[in-house]
């Protein structure tokens, strides 16, 4: 009977003792962490949020790192090398507030549960600057670049080059992924991690659709009218224009450049000799003057490209600056003024049919009335011609009709101070370089020559 007295004793004392260390091991938690916490790779289990703070800021300072590349080890730092360091207070205590002391028993038994560090830690800028470029420096050599898919040419036909995935490092990516290392306390970075990745693949749809474009333009019928004669620009040569950069298609403007010039040389009128069939019936050559056209090279150049890169056929005229120029290819035409210095007389011919014939008196010799192909460029009544005479003295010669052909002074007009005109007057009476013209006959002359008309004299 005795010993069954004993044993409600025993038990009851037993109880008494696990409620009473449970007691005292939950008071205890109240404080420090419970078993199994471990913060950024530490355990801080049984330590106050202060001592935690303490132990993981210590160990900030003594950790040793390593950067490692292909499995071997490129460099090693520690944490004071960086001046690393962050106050973990806060989070530290937020962690505390989640923890349940009365719950020890459990965290006891369970596997340890760790807790990421901070996602930034403070650090020297300078000195972290220098550690990325120390391993910047001893990784640029013998490196796979990373190279993004693209489009190239070969043989002016167009296809996708692969990406290259290749063992340069990403300073960017690399200076995260040491930041991130150390703030979830591991001690090795792996550079692969850090290696450039391309951003644009082969099968990029971007990419895919540029590939179709430059095809087609490529492929493109492109033509000139210039006057009457159609140019075709071979496909050849818009595949060899065509270049794909930075995701851009785009074309080569100096070679775009150098086909308009070289159809500007082979088309435009303005600064060349041309042959003339005179009134008499005599062939002459007549230097360039001031009438004539000829492509707006740069212009031009901008317009071409702009419209071979909308990728869809077309035909254009080109731009052209001066005179001349029209859709039938003519140059001088039907209609124009002719001046024969030798013979001393003009005529004037509208749509193919002489209207009017004079004599004139062109400039005497030493102010010879320039040869070449020149242009009425303007029209004026009533007005004073200024310039200088032989002996230097000023002169100013009313007239009633005014046409300029060059711009130097000289042009066609009446001169009512000359008693005769033709023959030899020229020889003693001749101009300063004008056409001068009866009075009578001038007006007509004014009258029937519109602006921008030719003028021939040889």
């Amino acid at each position: 009977m005795k010993i069954k007295k004993k044993l409600p004793v025993a038990l009851i004392a037993g109880l008494f003792a696990v409620v009473l260390v449970y007691l005292l091991m939950t008071f205890r938690y109240q404080n420090v962490f419970l078993p199994h916490t471990t913060y950024s790779g530490i355990s801080i289990a049984g330590k106050t949020p202060d001592q935690a703070n303490q132990l993981l800021q210590q160990r900030l300072k003594t950790q040793k790192y390593q950067v490692k590349d292909a499995n071997k080890t490129l460099l090693t730092f520690t944490g004071s090398d960086l001046d690393i360091n962050h106050d973990y207070t806060n989070q530290l205590k937020q962690l505390k507030a989640k923890q349940n002391p009365w719950a020890w028993t459990l965290t006891a038994i369970a596997a340890p549960v760790s807790q990421e560090g901070p996602d930034k830690l403070n650090l020297s800028s300078d000195k972290a600057q220098k550690l990325y470029d120390d391993i910047m420096a001893k990784t640029k050599d013998n490196r796979t670049m990373t190279e993004n898919a693209t489009i190239v040419k070969k043989d002016n036909t167009f296809s996708i080059k692969k990406e290259v995935y290749g063992t340069n490092i990403d300073e960017q990516k690399l200076k995260q992924d040491i930041q991130t290392s150390i703030s979830e306390g591991k001690t090795d970075v792996d550079l692969k991690s850090a290696y450039a990745k391309p951003t644009i693949l082969s099968d990029n749809a971007k990419l895919q659709s540029n590939l179709a474009t430059i095809k087609k333009i490529a492929g493109l019928k492109a033509t000139y009218q210039i006057g009457n004669d159609t140019v075709t620009i071979p496909s050849e040569k818009l595949s060899s224009w065509l270049t794909y950069n930075d995701g851009k298609i785009q074309l080569d403007e100096a070679s775009v450049k150098q086909y308009v010039s070289d159809l500007n040389t082979k088309y435009s009128t303005i600064g060349k000799t041309r042959d003339f069939k005179t009134t008499a019936g005599t062939e002459v050559k007549v230097p360039a003057g001031t009438y004539g056209w000829s492509l707006k090279v740069n212009s031009e150049t901008a317009a071409l490209s702009a419209e071979i890169l909308k990728g869809q056929d077309f035909t254009r005229k080109p731009l052209t600056q001066g005179f001349g120029y029209n859709d039938a290819g003519t140059d001088i035409g039907n209609t124009y003024v002719e001046v024969s210095k030798s013979a001393q007389h003009m005529w004037v011919y509208k749509d193919g049919k002489q209207v009017i014939s004079t004599d004139v008196v062109t400039g005497k010799p030493g102010q010879d009335t320039p040869s070449g192909v020149f242009v009425v460029w303007n029209k004026v009544r009533n007005t004073d011609l200024k310039g200088t005479n032989d002996d230097g003295t000023p002169y100013s010669s009313p007239v009633s009709y005014w046409m300029p052909i060059d711009y130097t002074g000289v042009g066609l007009h009446d001169s009512s101070w000359q008693p005769q005109y033709g023959g030899t007057w020229y020889v003693n009476h001749g101009s300063h370089g004008c056409v001068n013209t009866p009075p009578s006959v001038m007006s007509q002359v004014y009258a029937d020559v519109a602006m921008n008309t030719p003028v021939i004299v040889y």
